[in-house]
C-alpha cells in the first residue's frame, strides 16, 4: 500500500462519504497482515483489524497508544533501531517473532516506511505479515532435506558393503571352484585309468564324487547369483544369441554323467534370440538341473525349442519324466525356498533365480502341465520388448 493511500485514509477518513468509507475500512479489515500509522510521538493513529487478532487489543483502544506500551519493553527494545531508523526517513524491513494472547509465536515479516511530507518525518506506517506456515514449511523443507541427504548416504555406504561383499564372494567362489574344479579334472583321469584296469566299482564311486562335486558347483553359482547377480542396479546386456550355442553351452555345464539324458527337439527354423546370454544359461541350466533331479535315473529330459507369432517369443519347454507334485507346491514352485519331495532338493534357489532372470528378461517361466509321467517348464523369451 503506497503513502499517499495510508496517509489519505488516517487523516481524511471523516470526509469520505459513508459508502467509501465502509469499503475502505472493509478492505484495510480483510487484510490479514497488520496496518498501522504511528506518528512522530510514537502514538498510533490507524490500526486495521489485524491488530486485535495478533495482540487481543481492540483496535479503537489502541487508536493514540504508544507503541511502547503495545509492544511492551523486550520487544520494544529489540524494534527500536528500526523504529528509530524510519523516523530518521530510511525504509526499514526485518523479521521478528510477534508475542500473541495465550502465548502464541508468530513469525513475521515487518516493514516500516517512513511518511515524509516537505522533507519532514511525520511518522512511520507499517506492514507486518505473518511468516509462521510459510516457516513452517520451510522447516519441513529442511528436515525432509535432511532425511533425504541421510537416506542418499546410508544408500551409498549399503552400495559400497554390497560392492565389497560381492567382490569377497566372487574371490570365495573362484578361490573354491578352482580346486574343486581341478579335482573334477583329476577324478575324470583316474576313472578312465581305473575302466582301463578292470575296476569298474571304484569307476563308480569316483562318478558319484564327481557328481556331488558338481552340485558344489552349482550351489555356489546360484548362491553369487542371488547375491549380486540379480541385485545389481545396471540393466543386463541384451544381444543377438545363436539359440543352438546357447544350448549346447547350458548342457555342457551340466555333469558329464547327464549331459546324454538331455534330448533337443528344435521346432523352429529361428536361429538366433535377443537375450542376456549370462543370465538366461542361467536359468536354462536350474531347469534343466531340476528336471534332471526329479526324473529317474538314465531317464530322458526333453528340451523342446519352438516359437510363437503372437506374443513375439522364442519358447523353450523342458519335459521330465518325474512323478510330479503337488498343487500346493505348484503354487509356490517359483518362489525362493520352495523345494520337492527329494533326497537331494537343494536350497530352493534354482526355479526362484529362473523366475528372477525370465522377469528381467520381460518374460515368463510357468509350469503348463504336471502329472504322473512327468512335468513341463515352460520359458516364454518374449522378443517384441527386448528389441526395443
Amino acid at each position: 500500500m503506497g503513502t499517499s493511500t495510508v496517509l489519505h485514509f488516517s487523516t481524511t477518513m471523516s470526509d469520505l462519504d459513508p459508502d467509501a468509507q465502509h469499503h475502505m475500512r472493509l478492505l484495510v479489515d480483510q487484510v490479514p497482515s497488520m496496518l498501522a500509522y504511528w506518528d512522530s510521538q510514537l502514538l498510533c493513529r490507524f490500526a486495521n483489524q489485524a491488530y486485535e487478532r495478533w495482540f487481543g487489543v481492540c483496535r479503537e483502544k489502541l487508536l493514540g497508544t504508544s507503541i511502547r506500551d503495545l509492544l511492551g519493553p523486550e520487544l520494544f527494545a529489540k524494534n527500536e533501531p528500526y523504529i528509530r531508523g524510519a523516523l530518521a526517513g530510511k525504509r526499514q524491513i526485518f523479521e521478528r517473532i510477534v508475542p500473541g494472547p495465550g502465548g502464541v509465536q508468530r513469525n513475521s515479516l515487518a516493514e516500516y516506511i517512513p511518511h515524509i511530507v516537505d522533507g519532514v518525518v511525520q511518522g512511520f506506517m507499517v506492514q507486518v505479515t505473518e511468516l509462521t506456515e510459510l516457516k513452517q514449511i520451510q522447516e519441513a523443507l529442511r528436515r525432509e532435506q535432511e532425511q533425504r541427504a541421510q537416506i542418499e548416504k546410508h544408500a551409498a555406504e549399503v552400495e559400497v558393503l554390497l560392492r565389497e561383499r560381492t567382490e569377497m564372494l566372487y574371490v570365495l567362489a573362484h578361490e573354491v571352484r578352482q580346486p574343486l574344479n581341478n579335482a573334477s579334472a583329476a577324478m575324470q583321469s583316474a576313472q578312465a585309468e581305473m575302466r582301463g584296469a578292470g575296476m569298474g566299482g571304484a569307476s563308480e564311486r569316483v562318478v558319484q564324487a564327481q557328481a556331488v562335486i558338481g552340485q558344489v558347483l552349482t550351489s555356489i553359482d546360484n548362491t553369487l547369483a542371488v547375491a549380486s547377480l540379480l541385485a545389481r542396479p545396471d540393466s543386463i546386456a541384451l544381444d543377438d544369441t545363436d539359440i543352438d550355442t546357447w544350448i549346447r553351452i547350458v548342457i555342457a555345464d551340466l555333469p558329464e554323467s547327464e549331459r546324454n539324458r538331455i534330448q533337443v527337439l528344435r521346432e523352429t527354423t529361428t536361429r538366433t534370440v535377443v537375450m542376456d546370454m549370462s543370465l538366461m544359461r542361467l536359468a536354462l541350466r536350474n531347469v534343466l538341473s531340476n528336471a534332471l533331479k526329479f526324473s529317474p535315473n538314465g531317464s530322458k529330459v526333453v528340451v523342446r525349442v519352438a516359437d510363437s507369432d503372437e506374443p513375439l517369443a522364442l519358447i523353450v519347454d523342458v519335459t521330465d519324466t518325474g512323478p510330479g507334485f503337488s498343487s500346493e507346491l505348484r503354487d509356490k514352485l517359483f518362489t525362493r525356498g520352495a523345494r520337492g519331495d527329494h533326497k537331494n532338493a537343494g536350497h530352493g534357489l534354482g526355479l526362484y533365480i529362473a523366475r528372477q532372470v525370465m522377469q528381467l528378461h520381460g518374460s515368463t517361466v510357468e509350469v503348463i502341465g504336471t502329472a504322473a509321467e512327468g512335468t513341463t517348464l515352460r520359458l516364454t523369451i518374449h522378443q517384441s520388448e527386448m528389441s526395443e
